[in-house]
């Protein structure tokens, strides 16, 4: 017992000895600089908001470290990630520091560039919207549209505060009913091209459009 214990500690010496050895090593080594583009991440998003802003995806980030660290590094390595748990409603500004930059051990951060960003926020709002649908083409001769039904016929949808102001309906994409001359029961995506929403509750719906022969 007494010799594996005496075994074990010279082993752990020896370890000792050789990561002392390696650190001198490393440590005596010069300096170099080198600089990277990484990714610019945001984290702690308020759950009642969404960003409106466009700031930028990347940053360079240069950094100094002993060459044999710098030769081996990866711009994957380094990562940098602003929290915008305490931003408030509107333009955040933003001036990112070392601390907001992740190096593996023994790699410092020298510079940044940008040195801060802007960051829009807007608040989320849900409304309930009733759902038309939008028709194209004309029935058939003799004959005209007498009623038109969605299901459902309200949706709930999530936005920004801004967008759902100007917002009293939501259609439905084109529905074509040229020719028609008896019901047409048909399942339409909604129309969401140039709405900035966050959500639906539904993507869909049932229409059906009852066309009658005039008189």
């Amino acid at each position: 017992m007494k010799a594996f214990v005496a075994s074990n500690t010279k082993l752990k010496a020896l370890a000792l000895v050789f990561a002392l050895a390696l650190w001198f090593f490393v440590a005596g080594q010069s300096r170099t600089e080198v600089g990277f583009l990484v990714p610019l991440g945001f984290k702690g998003i308020p759950k009642d908001m969404v960003m409106t802003s466009t700031p930028p995806d990347e940053m360079e980030v240069r950094v100094t470290g002993p060459k044999l660290f710098i030769n081996n590094l990866s711009p994957t390595q380094i990562t940098a990630e602003i929290d915008l748990s305490g931003a408030r409603e509107g333009l955040n500004t933003y001036r990112i520091q070392t601390k907001d930059i992740i190096t593996p051990m023994g790699v410092e951060v020298q510079r940044l560039r940008p040195s801060s960003v802007e960051v829009k926020l807007e608040k989320v709002v849900r409304a309930e919207l009733p759902v038309k649908a939008k028709l194209t083409g004309r029935p058939a001769a003799g004959y005209r549209v007498a009623d038109v039904s969605v299901s459902p016929r309200t949706i709930a949808v999530t936005g920004t505060e801004r967008e759902m102001k100007k917002m009293k309906e939501i259609r439905t994409r084109p529905i074509d009913i040229s020719g028609i001359d008896a019901p047409l029961d048909v399942k339409v995506q909604l129309d969401q091209a140039g709405l900035e929403l966050r959500s639906l509750s539904v993507d869909s719906v049932e229409v059906r459009i009852l066309p009658r022969k005039e008189k």
